[in-house]
């Protein structure tokens, strides 16, 4: 697989003197994809499309005009609804 990352030209300047890049830049790939793999089996399938859903519902609220606190206030209504009550 290859790669190309737009990189600005000052930070270009600063990364040429790092000889080992392409190794750093390797393990950081390897790094962020075992991460992906642990995000994705710590939540499952269900709650990340609960998630996904959620984020659709704010932006399409957000875009209707609905207030931030009556997005809050809806918000919280449902965790008191679904969470432990102590």
């Amino acid at each position: 697989m290859s790669i190309t990352v737009e990189v600005p030209p000052e930070v270009e300047a600063q990364m040429r003197p790092i000889s080992d890049l392409d190794e750093r830049l390797l393990a950081f790939f390897h790094n962020q994809a075992e991460y992906e793999q642990w995000r994705n089996a710590r939540y499952s399938e269900r709650a990340r499309q609960l998630l996904k859903e959620g984020k659709e519902d704010a932006e399409r609220l957000k875009a209707e005009g609905v207030p931030r606190e009556e997005l809050f206030r809806r918000f919280f209504a449902v965790i008191d609804s679904i969470a432990p009550k102590n």
